[in-house]
């Protein structure tokens, strides 16, 4: 196995402790050590089987030679005696059980052993057979098979009848049941155990390695995985996963330095512009050519708010700390608006709970809230409802106008692709995009819920 694993030394790192959550992916451990349970135990039942199966038949074919080799003696004995059948079929003194009939020519009992009705009723049955016989009947094999008598009464052709108790077999054959099926749990307990203890140890270091780019992703992004140990499988997982974060750094640090860079470049002419509107306001007395510099003045500040914002999600710069209430969000992102809304009523906004709040700077929160209502102005006929549903991770806000709506369900994914708008829109088709991304980038989502009756965007935010 390979070593533990360590970050590079820097100081932030030092003092951090693996963390000590498993991994949600558990089940696959699990998965596989119950899979070694349940293959191994699979394997011993069908071995188990095999044994008894061969037991079974090493024990018939013992019972049917010894059935046999009883039968030729006794029929050969009872051949070749001339003082007839009861003296040759004589038990020795120290015999414990005589199971052995015989029978004359006339099917009548010339000797029988102390036996049980119905033993004696199966070796009657046998007494007429004419040729060899094997049957088998209550734990007891019989063979039987016509034998010459030589002399007394019975003299003639008879059925000699002969039977072996299977009683002591059966015993040992559930005495090895017994035993393979208590070695089958110990054996399926052990490959168990083995399995559980190798997963264990083979899954350490990948679950080290999460739990430390999950850290790493909040704290720093630069670390890397050191000490890997010997050369294996995980060491190159390690080193993959190595390339991977340089790779994903060095996109991040790009993404980070366009995005100042564009930041840098529309900040100057925004400047200039708001810089020119304002000496305009100071010199020219018309209200009409007054109000309209005004406008200019307000449109320069939300550009500049919406590139301060964006340049501060991509920066990381929404920090779990940063909240606000759903109410001012909702009453910041109705003041940003720059359309005629007179003729449009807004429902809904006064029932929104004070208490409810979301993980979002208010500036964040109009980004991703914004796109959704100014879509709701430009289709809406006469209003617009906000209606807040809370759970107990994030909060939901609904927008929803009484316009036409979509065609189809189906057109709803393609809203929020980059320049996607409808024919009769005057946007460049990023709004809807833009906002799910700062949705998303602040754990949340946007989402069509009401393609039309009315036309629903939702967007979800964390709870604090």
């Amino acid at each position: 196995m390979c070593g533990r694993f360590r970050p590079s030394p820097r100081p932030a790192l030092d003092a951090m402790k693996l963390p000590t959550a498993r991994l949600p992916g558990r089940g696959l451990r699990s998965r596989i050590i119950w899979t070694t349970a349940l293959v191994t135990a699979l394997a011993m039942a069908v071995m188990i089987g095999a044994v008894i199966l061969v037991l079974n038949a090493v024990t018939r074919i013992n019972v049917d030679s010894k059935l046999e080799d009883r039968l030729v003696v006794l029929s050969s004995s009872i051949a070749g005696d001339q003082d007839g059948p009861a003296h040759a079929l004589r038990s020795p003194p120290d015999r414990i059980e005589d199971s052995t009939w015989l029978f004359d020519s006339q099917g009548q009992q010339v000797m029988r052993p102390r036996a049980g009705e119905r033993v004696q009723a199966v070796a009657r049955n046998l007494g007429r057979t004419t040729t060899k016989t094997s049957v088998t009947r209550r734990e007891r094999v019989f063979l039987s098979a016509p034998v010459r008598i030589l002399g007394g009464s019975h003299a003639g052709v008879g059925v000699l009848v002969v039977s072996e108790s299977l009683e002591s077999y059966e015993e040992t054959r559930i005495e090895v049941l017994l035993v393979l099926i208590a070695l089958g749990l110990l054996v399926t307990a052990g490959s168990t155990g083995i399995a559980a203890w190798t997963m264990s140890q083979t899954l350490a270091p990948v679950e080290a390695m999460a739990g430390l780019a999950d850290d790493w992703s909040e704290h720093d992004l630069d670390a890397r995985f050191d000490g890997l140990g010997s050369e294996n499988e995980i060491t190159h997982l390690g080193h993959t996963l190595n390339l991977l974060l340089d790779r994903v750094a060095g996109a991040l640090r790009g993404e980070q330095r366009l995005t100042s860079e564009l930041a840098h470049e529309l900040r100057t002419p925004l400047s200039g512009i708001r810089g020119e509107a304002e000496v305009a306001l100071m010199s020219d007395p018309d209200p009409l050519t007054q109000e309209r510099l005004q406008r200019v003045v307000t449109l320069v500040d939300q550009m500049s708010t919406t590139i301060s914002t964006l340049l501060a999600i991509a920066r990381g710069g929404n920090q779990p700390s940063s909240r606000t209430t759903v109410s001012a969000l909702i009453a910041a992102t109705l003041q940003s608006t720059t359309r005629d809304i007179a003729h449009i009523q807004i429902r809904g906004n006064d029932d929104v709970p004070e208490h409810a709040r979301v993980n979002a700077t208010i500036d964040a929160g109009v980004r991703a809230l914004a796109p959704l209502v100014d879509n709701a102005y430009q289709h809406a006929l006469s209003h617009i409802d906000f209606s807040v549903t809370q759970s107990s991770r994030v909060i939901a806000i609904t927008v929803s106008d009484d316009g036409p709506g979509l065609a189809s369900a189906d057109q709803a994914e393609a809203l929020f692709a980059a320049g996607a708008r409808g024919p009769e829109s005057s946007g460049a088709g990023l709004g809807l995009p833009l906002a799910r991304r700062v949705a998303r980038t602040l754990g949340g989502d946007v989402s069509v819920t009401s393609p039309h009756a009315p036309t629903s965007f939702t967007l979800t935010l964390l709870q604090p």
